[in-house]
């Protein structure tokens, strides 16, 4: 890296310090690794520090464009270049929104819509040129749209209302910002009218990339194998599918063909530079959001009422998760978490190994429908920390095939959690014959482990109100004295203070669900 390089990643690092200590009213959080690695990002910030700063960040700002040659300066690939006051200024963590990024300045071109009327836009092309979708305005997507080798950007208070037998897929190689704000959500809904939606009514959000996943060939759910726009996956851990913030999701989920429905939301090989924070699933018919390989990290997530499973991983998804709720339905719906490494090869590698902390499972109890709190299989690995599992009828965890290995070299961690009013709490006998599906792997004792410190309860953590379907309250019923939580690990992304169990804080009067989620019946 050249002496000017470097000079100005010093000055990137200072400018995100700044912001870190509230002297830009305009920005909450900086991402350092997006502000080095994409100009498009880096520049909107530097418009906003110079508008909202203190004198200081406002010198600063002169002082980086000064040097700014408006490229990238750290490589897709290889080992990433982390200044001095990275390694030795300790950082004072805070529960913060991440800023996205814009499209910079210039020709963002609208394609493929015809209008209806000023606030009505009708989608009926791919998009391959950047384009815009305006906040305040519905555009209605007519059949399975790509984003083809291009950006889309949707401002917040965009609607975008999906008929049946569409989708939006932003296929490898290009980017979704879709940047909501609090008060002001992106919503993807059902194009029938309010009262008569329902699970399944449009296709959903596919965001495709990069990363690595451990399948060859990787074609995503609902594209024919011969149809190139459906893969994913490459050398690029870092590679990122955009920004999907303050965003819902909902009746996604339409069946493809037989048995094979798209999810909500599914992201394909996105890296770890993908944002996907504050985003609402409500009501798909497949999964919720399913992860196939990839590094992505998720944030501030609720998934409720899936007719399936509410977060499902496969092939070699290595990303982290913080702040998420899952919310059961007693008529519809299997697991919580459902996890794979590979089908095919339950060795192959990169091995999902995924890392939850603060995490709310919201189950049933004895409903129309049995639910699990997580499935384990094929090989995944996983770390589950600082959870609260309640209500799950059948059980907390389910492992299956060989799992032995992947506890004892702890690829398959489970501590620090609650698992509350779920399954037979210790009347279960041990697994026999041919419901002995993971090698005689004794799920219960490795749970009530005294080196795993979990929390096992007959009483909820929940209040009832977690199971309301209109109005639900997810904060715990415990107090947090009496939580065995651990602190997550120092990271850019994790927020370290958060020392309770679940992804709400009982100290708080409110919680980061409030002014963008909706759960509408239909």
């Amino acid at each position: 890296m050249s002496a000017n390089a470097s000079l100005l990643v010093e000055q990137l690092w200072q400018l995100k310090r700044l912001v870190d200590r509230g002297e830009c009213a305009d920005i909450q959080f900086v991402h350092l690794n997006n502000l080095l690695r994409e100009p498009n990002y880096r520049a909107d910030v530097l418009r906003r520090a110079e508008a909202s700063g203190s004198e200081k960040v406002r010198k600063l700002v002169g002082s980086i464009r000064d040097q700014d040659s408006g490229m990238p300066l750290m490589a897709n690939t290889g080992p990433q270049y982390i200044p001095e006051a990275v390694k030795s200024t300790p950082r004072k963590r805070r529960h913060l929104i991440w800023l996205a990024p814009l499209v910079a300045a210039g020709a963002a071109v609208s394609v493929g819509f015809t209008a209806l009327e000023p606030q009505t836009i009708r989608i009926s092309e791919n998009i391959t040129a950047p384009a815009t979708w305006e906040g305040g305005k519905t555009y209605v997507l007519e059949d399975i749209v790509f984003v083809d080798n291009t950006t889309l950007t949707i401002e917040a208070g965009a609607t975008i209302l999906g008929e049946n037998g569409s989708a939006l897929i932003v296929t490898r190689d290009s980017q979704l910002f879709s940047r909501g704000r609090p008060g002001q959500p992106v919503v993807f809904t059902s194009a029938r009218p309010e009262g008569a939606r329902s699970r399944g009514d449009w296709g959903g959000v596919v965001l495709l990339g990069n990363a690595p996943v451990n399948q060859p060939s990787a074609q995503i759910e609902g594209i024919p194998a011969s149809d190139q726009r459906g893969s994913f996956g490459g050398p690029d851990a870092t590679d990122s599918c955009g920004v999907v913030e303050y965003t819902r999701i909902e009746f996604a989920g339409f069946e493809v063909y037989q048995n094979n429905e798209l999810n909500g939301l599914t992201l394909g090989g996105c890296g770890s530079n993908t944002i996907v924070r504050h985003v609402q699933v409500h009501r798909a018919l497949d999964d919720g959001i399913e992860m196939f390989g990839g590094t992505v990290d998720l944030k501030h997530i609720l998934v409720s009422g899936a007719a399936d499973d509410s977060i499902d991983w496969d092939w070699g998804w290595r990303g982290r998760v913080q702040f998420a709720v899952i919310q059961q339905h007693a008529d519809v719906g299997d697991n919580a978490f459902e996890g794979d490494n590979n089908g095919d090869q339950h060795e192959t590698t990169p091995r999902s190994e995924p890392v939850f902390y603060n995490v709310t499972l919201a189950g049933t109890g004895h409903g129309a429908k049995a639910h699990r709190g997580m499935v384990l299989r094929e090989g995944t690995g996983g770390h589950f920390h600082n959870m609260i599992i309640d209500s799950y009828a059948m059980e907390a965890v389910d492992t299956r095939d060989e799992v032995r290995a992947l506890a004892a070299g702890k690829q398959l961690v489970f501590s620090d959690n609650i698992i509350a009013a779920t399954g037979t709490m210790g009347s279960r006998q041990a697994e026999q014959g041919a419901d002995d599906d993971d090698y005689g792997f004794d799920e219960e004792a490795w749970l009530r482990s005294p080196e795993n410190r979990n929390h096992l309860s007959i009483s909820s953590a929940l209040h009832p109100a977690a199971r309301h379907l209109t109005a639900p309250d997810f904060r715990p019923r415990i107090p947090s004295r009496d939580m065995p939580a651990t602190a997550p690990p120092k990271s850019e992304f994790f927020d370290e203070s958060a020392t309770f169990s679940g992804a709400i804080n009982p100290k708080n009067p409110g919680s980061w669900l409030e002014g963008w989620t909706a759960f509408p019946e239909s």
